[in-house]
């Protein structure tokens, strides 16, 4: 028969796999966290823009004029 896989070669077989990630990425999330907040501002930061020319053609200017 073939040789069987115990849970203990999983085991062993996933930890080296975990640990070289690990090893190469260190601090990974607080890359991950940094450029998710970057995007996160520069949405609201179009939207914001895009939001006052949207205002600024749809406002009516009105003028009053003495006689």
């Amino acid at each position: 028969m073939a040789n069987q896989i115990t849970q203990e070669d999983l085991a062993k077989n996933l930890g080296e796999i975990l640990g070289e990630t690990e090893t190469r990425i260190p601090g990974g999330k607080n890359t991950l966290l940094a450029g998710a907040a970057l995007l996160g501002l520069s949405a609201l930061t179009i939207a914001y823009f895009l939001g006052r020319r949207i205002g600024r053609l749809k406002s009516t200017t009105v003028e009053i004029r003495r006689i």
